[in-house]
């Protein structure tokens, strides 16, 4: 399966296949790695990198993953080319944000009537024990707010509209 894969503003071209032993076999702009991975949690990875043993924590946003490596979190979109189409139309006849996990609100960083800029920080949402910007998917003004800090939210929650 190729993807597109965009780590801190660099686009890379990624080919993953699974291998007869279970392990994969992953190409990160033409270098190849062998992985083997298990994911004791649903928030967890654990790897073996061409046979370096690696830990990562990754929480799915509106905007692709959060990947936390050695305490350091880098925000991760992978895309499929097949479904770029789709995914490049989704959030953008809206101004609704909503939530794609169960989590609780830790900061609303904006208040009705705040202009706002497309990517701008609207609120925090811890999931899974890691903290996450929700980010404005349209540049307007803030119309709704329908969370409140300490606020816990489903999936699927709407959490700030707008205009």
């Amino acid at each position: 399966m190729k993807y597109e894969v965009t780590i801190e503003g660099t686009l890379r071209h990624v080919t993953v296949e699974r291998r007869r032993d279970g392990a994969y076999r992953v190409v990160v702009d033409d270098v190849e790695h062998i992985v083997d991975l298990s994911r004791p949690t649903p928030d967890a990875f654990q790897m073996l990198i061409d046979n370096a043993s690696w830990e990562a924590g990754a929480v799915f946003t509106p905007a692709g993953w959060l990947v936390d490596v050695m305490g350091l979190t880098t925000e991760v979109e992978v895309v499929d080319p097949r479904r770029k189409p789709i995914q490049l139309s989704a959030g953008t006849s809206g101004g609704t944000l909503s939530t794609q996990m169960p989590g609780r609100v830790v900061r609303v960083l904006v208040a009705a009537g705040d202009p706002v800029t497309k990517g701008q920080p609207l609120l925090v949402i811890e999931a899974m024990k890691m903290e996450n910007e929700m980010k404005a998917p349209i540049a307007g003004t803030v119309a709704d707010i329908f969370v409140a800090e300490g606020q816990t939210v489903e999936s699927g929650a709407k959490l700030v509209r707008i205009e």
